[in-house]
């Protein structure tokens, strides 16, 4: 991408009547950047009541994100299209082992009313369907039930958004919404038309490029930059091809089955919990939902079911908990629903230093919301009923047993796991199915890291306006790539020799010694204010670069000449 050997500097702006010049690479680099980060956004759903101008700033700020980390944008087009696609893979195999000659195996569907059959898993899905349910397309509108004078168990949140976790099991629970891929596209405020015109301009920017170097034209450094782009602009929208974009409205889902599995999916996640403060550089704010303070106390008639498909001693006689915890401070409150079961305190155990088990009591967390009256009697009740009800809920129920003095004390907890929330965030969060390890998700972000700082360091011998930028340029690119690099490197090690992994675990969890925890506290916030650095100074001096530029940069292939473009 270097200049001629004797080429001439020219500075300032170069009109363009007979060929190109400033005003044309400028509008095309633009143009083409502009198309690739815009057009290639697919935000989610947009949260509930969200107005026009919080949305319009949303958007923005995705936008700025794009120009200055299109890897990470990759990063996220990935994640999601590989949830959408181990929801999808869930859903049919469900749907595969659950009809019988193309009919639902669901009673509710194969004999009752038009109603019912609105939720019968032989309704299409498709992986539009997997990518619209993982944007938040299908939500409990909780608010209907408060306005037809129904109860509800949360006044905290009107709006309860299933994630893909919580539509994998929604499906397993035999209910799979009726909507139609052409009603979903109904919704998409865009088409496979614009998609295709963002393309065809981006490969001819490439395909400029390319030329230019045929040629032994030079190539600007804002050509180069809009090069990285198109190329993470082409991997997104490869990855998002069947996402829709711009839905404002997502499906509601109604039905009287909907009460007690929004209120069991309600306490399985977050949103139902409060934020507790962890050790460690990495999650040290977390937060624990509703059920991880409670045990489930099924009917006895489902006692030794429930012990037998669960890890527990079958050769003990069990005491279960709620016969072995003697309280009188009235924190055992238990809501009992007959021939379903109830909720009650999940026991805390005191340990001696040796790990034998000393006393037994119930746990004093209080949930965050509602900790009393009929709002928390009816979402426990509500919930355990959807464990009662549905197998594939009273699956996800773990068996604990403890002894305590020579008697087996056992209680069973029901299963934690992110299945709604009150919208479904833009960024790659837990929300989402993860189809392989962390390690591989680490490598395609940083791969794509490298692979990004490696297209502008092909400018390594590019014409700069100054020796100064020149460096800067240099040093930028490897450290963008080399971050990457070094990421990968770490996890290798950590995979590779126990040792170093134990030791890893020790600073993210602060328990190494001090200084190590100085100098890679110091060394990371050095990293970290260099690769931002880098990261704004490549956008940067893409553009201020035009200011000083060989005389050939402005020469024009024929053959561009020829071909319609804009």
């Amino acid at each position: 991408m270097s200049a001629r050997q004797n080429d001439t500097e020219v500075s300032g702006w170069v009109s363009d009547p007979d060929g190109r010049g400033t005003f044309t690479i400028l509008s095309s680099c633009i143009l083409t950047l502009s198309l690739c980060v815009y057009t290639s956004i697919h935000l989610n759903v947009r949260p509930y009541k969200q107005t026009e101008l919080r949305s319009w700033i949303e958007t923005i700020k995705w936008v700025f994100f794009g120009i200055l980390a299109p890897e990470l944008m990759v990063f996220v087009a990935w994640r999601q299209f590989m949830s959408a696609r181990a929801l999808d893979r869930i859903v049919k195999n469900i749907k595969g082992s659950s009809t019988k000659d193309g009919q639902c195996s669901n009673e509710k569907c194969r004999h009752g009313d038009a109603s019912s059959k609105e939720y019968c898993l032989e309704n299409q899905w498709t992986r539009l369907h997997s990518f619209y349910a993982s944007m938040g397309g299908f939500v409990f509108d909780l608010d209907e039930y408060l306005t037809q004078g129904t109860d509800t168990f949360t006044t905290k949140f009107p709006r309860l958004t299933l994630t893909p976790r919580g539509m994998a099991l929604l499906a397993a629970c035999g209910y799979l919404p009726k909507i139609s891929a052409e009603d979903i596209l109904d919704k998409n405020k865009s088409d496979n038309l614009s998609k295709l015109l963002s393309v065809l301009q981006a490969l001819w920017m490439f395909a400029q490029i390319i030329s230019r170097l045929y040629g032994k034209l030079p190539v600007t450094l804002l050509e180069v930059n809009t090069l990285a782009h198109i190329i993470c602009a082409i991997i997104i929208y490869a990855l998002w091809w069947n996402k829709p974009k711009l839905i404002n409205e997502p499906t509601k889902l109604r039905g009287d089955w909907v009460p007690p599995i929004a209120a069991y999916m309600f306490m399985s996640s977050q949103i139902s919990g409060w934020r507790k403060v962890r050790p460690g550089i990495l999650k040290k704010d977390w937060i624990d939902p509703e059920f991880s303070i409670l045990a489930f106390n099924p009917p006895s008639s489902r006692k030794a079911q429930l012990s037998t498909t669960s890890p527990c001693a079958l050769d003990a006689e069990p005491k279960f908990v709620t016969d072995a915890i003697t309280d009188t401070s009235g924190a055992h409150r238990d809501f009992l629903v007959p021939d379903i079961g109830s909720l009650t305190k999940r026991p805390s155990i005191a340990y001696d230093t040796s790990g034998v088990p000393l006393e037994i009591m119930l746990s004093t967390v209080e949930s965050r919301l509602e900790s009393s009256g009929d709002l928390q009697t009816t979402r426990w009740a509500l919930a355990a009923e959807a464990m009662s009800s549905y197998p594939a809920i009273a699956n996800r129920i773990i068996c604990r047993e403890v002894t305590l003095h020579e008697q087996v004390i056992r209680w069973f907890e029901p299963g934690v796991e992110e299945l709604v929330d009150d919208t479904v965030g833009n960024w790659a969060s837990g929300n989402l199915l993860r189809a392989m390890s962390g390690f591989v998700m680490g490598m395609v972000v940083w791969s794509a890291s490298m692979a990004y700082g490696g297209v502008h360091a092909t400018a390594w011998h590019a014409h700069f306006p100054s020796r100064t930028e020149a460096l800067l340029w240099r040093a930028s690119s490897v450290c963008i790539a080399g971050s990457g690099l070094t990421w990968i490197l770490i996890n290798m090690l950590a995979r590779t020799f126990p040792w170093f992994k134990a030791y890893w675990k020790q600073v993210e969890t602060l328990r190494a010694h001090w200084t190590s925890l100085v100098s890679l506290g110091l060394l990371a916030s050095l990293c970290g204010i260099a690769y931002l650095f880098a990261r704004i100074f490549l956008v940067v001096e893409s553009f201020i670069s035009l200011r000083k530029l060989p005389a050939s940069t402005y020469d024009t292939l024929e053959w561009t000449q020829l071909v319609p473009h804009l």
